[in-house]
Formats: C-alpha cells, sequence, structure tokens
C-alpha cells in the first residue's frame, strides 16, 4: 500500500538538498530532499537514465542497491516492471518458441535482488507471469511473485533519486531462443532487468490487450505523485572530444511532465499508430530519411524478402539496439549514406551495416533527417540524427577490416537508443498523443528545469 507520505528524494553527485529546501519540503509534509516540482505545482518524477557503449547496452537507469546495482533496460516499448530475483535461471539452446534448451547458467547475484535483504519490502505476492520480449518472442521472463520496496535509481554520472513504495515482478527464470551448438559457451548476454514506461492499458472489455504489470507509472498515478498520464525522455548532448557514439550519455526520463527546456525547435505531435493488440505502444509512420536534409527521400519499401513489413506501424522504442530501415534499393541506401555490409556477417535482416573507415573518420558534420507524418495539418516534424552517434559498439569484424560498425538494419521499421540520444519524445498517454522535437542539446548532467515543466504536450 503507498504511504501517506508519497515524497521523492533526489541527488545530485552525493549532494544533499540545502537546510532551506529541506524546510519548505517539510511544510509540504514530504520527506526530507530534493523533490522535483514544476512551476503550478506540477508533480513529476526524475528518472536518472543513461545511455551505455556496448553491443548490448540501452537507455537504462540503475537500481542501486546496498548490494548490487542492476542496470534496468528504460524501455518505451514496453509497460511492465520487473528484475531478476537471487538464484534466478537463465537457459539458452533451442530457437523454437517454448522449446527447453540444453543450457542453463545462474543469474550473477550483483544483478538480483533478494528478498531476504530488504528490510523495506512490503506486500509480497504470488503472482505467475510471463514477459515475452524480441522478435518473435526470443526472450521469455517468468515470473512467479510480486512486491513493494523503497528503489533508488541512478545513472553512471551520479544522479539519483529514491522513489518509495514501487510495485514491480521479480522473475525466477528466463529462456532464450539461441541455437547452441552442445558447448553452452559463451553464456549469451540479456537484460538484467526491464522497466518499462509505455503506456498502462486497462481494457474491460477485453478488446484491447492489457498492461500486465507493475507498471511504474501506473503506480505513480494512482498514489497521486503524479498528476497524468504524461512522460518525456531526453539525452544530453555528447561530451566534447570524445567520439559521441562512443561514450556513455546521460539523460532524464521524467514521468509525469514534459520539460520544455530540453529541446530546440517546435514540439511538434505525430499520430499513434497501430492495432489494439499494441495499444500500449509508440507506433507511428515510417519517416521520409533524407541524407544531410538536402535530395530526394531514401524511398522504402513494404516487402523485404516475402515478408510483410508494416511501415505504418513504426516503433519508438529506447530499449532497442538498433534503428531499422527498409529501403527499395539497398545500394542507393549505401550510396547516398556512405554505409556498407561487412561481408564477414553476410548481408541481409539481422545484420548491422558498417561504416568503411575508422570510426574517428565519419564526418562530423554528416547526418540523416527523418521526416515524420504529422498529426496536425500544416505542421512539420523534422529531427536530424549525427552519423556519429549510430556508432554504439565496435563488432571485432569490423576492426579486421578498419570499418566502424553502425547500429542500423536493413529490415523491419524502428527507432532505437539511437534515436533517443538526439531526439526528445514526450508521450500525453491520457489524450493518446505523442510528439517529437530536435534533442541532444542539454549540458551533460543538467538537472529538470521546474520553471520550463509543463503538465500537458503544448
Amino acid at each position: 500500500m503507498p504511504q501517506a507520505d508519497p515524497a521523492v528524494n533526489r541527488t545530485r553527485h552525493s549532494t544533499m538538498a540545502s537546510s532551506s529546501s529541506s524546510k519548505i519540503l517539510a511544510l509540504a509534509g514530504a520527506l526530507a530532499g530534493a523533490a522535483q516540482m514544476a512551476e503550478a505545482g506540477v508533480p513529476t518524477v526524475a528518472m536518472p537514465v543513461f545511455m551505455g557503449y556496448g553491443y548490448e547496452r540501452r537507455v537504462a537507469t540503475n537500481i542501486v542497491l546496498p548490494y548490487a546495482t542492476i542496470e534496468a533496460t528504460y524501455d518505451s516499448g514496453s509497460s511492465d516492471f520487473f528484475l531478476f530475483e537471487n538464484n534466478s535461471t537463465m537457459n539458452w539452446g533451442c530457437p523454437y518458441l517454448s522449446c527447453q534448451g540444453q543450457c542453463n547458467a545462474t543469474v550473477p547475484a550483483d544483478i538480483s535482488y533478494n528478498p531476504a535483504l530488504s528490510l523495506t519490502k512490503t506486500n509480497v505476492t504470488a503472482v505467475d507471469t510471463i514477459y515475452g520480449y524480441g522478435g518473435g518472442l526470443s526472450k521469455m521472463y517468468l515470473s512467479d511473485k510480486r512486491l513493494t520496496d523503497t528503489l533508488t535509481f541512478g545513472n553512471t554520472f551520479g544522479d539519483t533519486v529514491t522513489v518509495p513504495d514501487v510495485d514491480f515482478a521479480l522473475a525466477q527464470y528466463l529462456q532464450q531462443r539461441i541455437r547452441d551448438t552442445g558447448s553452452c559457451s559463451p553464456v549469451p548476454t540479456y537484460s538484467r532487468a526491464i522497466l518499462g514506461v509505455a503506456a498502462y492499458v486497462h481494457d474491460p472489455t477485453g478488446e484491447a490487450a492489457n498492461t500486465q504489470g507493475p507498471s511504474l507509472r501506473e503506480t505513480l498515478f494512482q498514489s497521486g505523485r503524479i498528476k497524468a498520464r504524461t512522460q518525456s525522455l531526453w539525452l544530453d548532448k555528447p561530451r566534447p572530444g570524445v567520439l559521441s557514439g562512443a561514450q556513455d550519455l546521460t539523460g532524464v526520463g521524467l514521468l509525469g511532465g514534459i520539460d520544455t527546456s530540453k529541446y530546440t525547435g517546435p514540439l511538434v505531435r505525430i499520430p499513434r499508430t497501430g492495432g489494439a493488440y499494441s495499444v500500449d505502444q509508440y507506433y507511428t509512420y515510417a519517416p521520409n530519411i533524407t541524407v544531410n536534409g538536402v535530395g530526394a527521400p531514401l524511398e522504402m519499401q513494404f516487402d523485404y524478402g516475402g515478408r510483410g513489413v508494416n511501415m505504418s506501424e513504426c516503433l519508438l522504442d529506447s530499449g532497442a539496439g538498433g534503428e531499422a530501415f527498409n529501403p527499395v534499393d539497398p545500394q542507393a541506401f549505401f550510396n547516398a549514406t556512405g554505409l556498407r555490409e561487412n561481408p564477414a556477417r553476410g548481408s541481409g535482416q539481422g545484420q548491422n551495416l558498417a561504416w568503411p573507415a575508422p570510426c574517428d573518420q565519419i564526418p562530423a558534420d554528416q547526418f540523416l533527417e527523418y521526416n515524420f507524418v504529422t498529426a496536425r495539418e500544416g505542421e512539420t516534424a523534422k529531427v536530424r540524427i549525427p552519423m556519429t552517434l549510430y556508432h554504439r559498439y565496435q563488432d571485432p569484424q569490423d576492426t579486421e577490416l578498419g570499418w566502424c560498425t553502425m547500429s542500423i538494419l536493413l529490415y523491419g521499421c524502428g527507432m532505437s537508443r539511437t534515436f533517443s540520444a538526439a531526439v526528445f519524445f514526450a508521450a500525453d498517454d491520457d489524450n493518446n498523443e505523442m510528439a517529437i522535437a530536435q534533442g541532444g542539446i542539454s549540458e551533460p548532467g543538467s538537472p529538470v528545469d521546474p520553471a520550463s515543466v509543463v503538465l500537458r504536450i503544448p
């Protein structure tokens, strides 16, 4: 049950709030700390997020426990929140759906939540749940319980926020659809926790797919700690002197409000698409893409290799690893962008492209411009992604050629972690709206500007 005192404590580099701030919060009946409150009384929870450099790194937040730090994917492509319980198992070895593999590995204790070590947990409840993720449900997490606890969230730059009365599930088993030759080595990577921030759905008619939960955003809304089912997400601009893609980026996922100081140009509504099965997720139409904003858009197609790709349902997903495009003419795409396929990886779906030179030779001024369909007539929604931001990890096969790995797939349709690094995103689930603007402009580690926060998309 939510406690009567719903305040949220936020610190920056372990700096305690001033005594005057504590007095103000005390008068408000809040816990001591620096609560994120906007002008006109808009309450928000500012979640510190980051995007690490590496193959499996996504937009994430750290769950900071006395005995463990757990990197949780901050996932705009799902709604549920769960962690691994201690002594959980990860299974792999069979590539088919719901097929038991021959390989097992214990999830390490230092990325697991141990209920026995928490003095603040409550409401431990037996609930069996299956959470499915990845293309073709390639990852299935099994959970048998839910509980409530106070959790501290942080990023890699020292920002933290402590949130009481958080509901979450504990998973004990993960099955991955990964073929194995019999050696059970190496152990595949996997998400250590998933904090879904997509829309919460509860449709009593059963026509829409309901959220299984728990949902952090819905917990905050139902307890009155935020006043609207709105959110915004941005990452700060890269630090100078380091290749922009090859560094950790910091940012904020703001729950309950929209910080209008964290983007440049207009914040433009784009339509939400998708059917009843995906009403919780942020789908929209495929954008037109140009190189450096000039020339004709690179033409995209609706079918690739005999498999349908619905270009009216492109997911904005901070938990995805790479941008997904579906060009009619791949060679024309290569010619326009300068990107290539590494012959060692092969071609087709699932294979990231590469820049055919070292990463430091990617032109700093080259970008891809996305031009989206807008929800309102007469508006324009254009955003630019610097080409250097597509480099999020380095494949040894590219290193052998002196090339630079780029997180771009020529199959499907979706915007990923790279999109989140350059684009400000806002959603108002109460009104079924979402909007984008050019992001990546705030200074690294800069906090929310309370005077610039609004409750709804302006």
